[in-house]
Formats: C-alpha cells, structure tokens, sequence
C-alpha cells in the first residue's frame, strides 16, 4: 500500500495544480486576508506545502523573504518558474523540514496539513523552525462542511477521489476545531472560511493560527 507521501508525489506530479493568479484569487477571494500575504515585510516566511507558487510569490512580493517546500517534482519545477529569483522553493517533506531551529518568523501552509499521515510531526517541526514569538497560519478541510456533505451526497463512499484537481488517490484527513487543539500545543484560533452560506458555520477551510511562546524581542532579525 502507497503511504500518503507516495499517493500525494504522484497525484500532484501527475497533475500539477497550476491556477493564473487572478483565477487562485477569485476561487478564493478570502485568502489575501487569512494568509496575511501584506503583513510580513522584512521577515522569513516558509510556505509548507508551496505546490505552484502563487501564494509563495504574494509573500515575496510584500517585501518577505519567502522560502517554499514541495514534495512534488512537477509543481517545484513550476513555482520555480513562477517565482524566479524573488523566492526560494525547495524539495522537502513536511515531517522533516531541513532548517534550523528558529529559522522562520511566520509558517504559512494551504491545504497540506489534511494530506499527511503524521499531523503531529508536521506540527512539532513548525514550533521548531519557529522563532520565538513567531506566528503561524494553517489551512485544513473541515468536517462539518457544506463541501463534505455535497461530495457525500453526490459520489457516495468514494467522495474523497473527487475533491482535488484530479481523481488520483491521496490521502484526505477532516478536522474539527477540537481535533485541532488536541493537536498544537499552544493556544489557537479557528475560523471557518469558504461557503455559499453561514460560512461561520458550514466553511470548507478551517483556519488555525497561533503563536510560538516567547517574546518577537528575542527574534533574531532577517540577515
């Protein structure tokens, strides 16, 4: 049997998730705000899970010095092509990120964390990489959502193949906001966003952000 790092490098290798900018941002018209793409001028930001780079490049942008990971070949040839010389993208797996510690001032991370097999970890190596202070920003499906229910309803036990941009296997977690402060280790805050209706209550996307402890006077300062 594949394990979710096998199923999620061939489902995007296979099919690349490459969206122009102005269609990402019209599908989702909230994310400028729950990314905070204008608010890290001057500090590290690391994108887990960058795919295609178009979030990536927003931070950069915005004056941060943005660095992205991918695990799939396909869609790190492409961010690479999008972003250029104004961020870095490298080839790394969430459960392993290869940087120091204190290495990030904010995390950033888009429909990744729901993939992965091993939450716990991914969360463990974002508290590391973080400085103290350092903020964090972490987008999941939900569970109780109007886009679960719909794909429910319409393709029965085999709902998950049709969430993503192809029908290719990959591993699907839901969360809840309890689920999810069972997982971080330090206070967060859980929005829902995305919905035709009552997003509060019915959104796709849990947001969850939070805060290594610490005081921002202890962050060393972008070289």
């Amino acid at each position: 049997m594949s394990t979710a790092v096998e199923l999620a490098q061939k489902h995007w290798n296979d099919t690349p998730l490459y969206y122009s900018e102005a269609y990402r941002y019209s599908m989702y018209p909230w994310l400028h705000e729950a990314a905070e793409f204008d608010g890290h001028c001057g500090e590290r930001v690391l994108e887990i899970g960058c795919g295609t780079g178009s979030d990536l490049l927003q931070f950069a942008r915005s004056g941060a010095c943005a660095v992205g990971i991918d695990i799939a070949d396909g869609q790190i040839e492409l961010a690479r092509e999008r972003v250029g010389n104004a961020a870095t993208v490298i080839k790394a797996t969430a459960t392993d990120l290869p940087f120091e510690d204190r290495s990030f001032d904010y995390v950033y991370s888009h429909g990744v964390l729901h993939h992965i097999d091993n939450p716990q970890r991914v969360v463990r190596e974002i508290m590391r990489v973080l400085v103290p202070g350092g903020h964090f920003s972490i987008h999941v499906y939900s569970l109780f959502s109007y886009a679960a229910l719909r794909a429910r309803l319409r393709y029965g036990g085999r709902w998950r193949l049709y969430v993503e941009n192809s029908t290719a296997p990959v591993r699907i977690d839901l969360y809840t906001k309890f689920s999810l402060c069972r997982l971080f280790p330090v206070p967060i805050t859980v929005t829902k966003r995305e919905a035709p209706f009552l997003e509060k209550w019915f959104g796709w996307f849990l947001i969850v952000k939070g805060q290594r402890p610490g005081s921002a006077l202890s962050r060393p300062r972008p070289a």
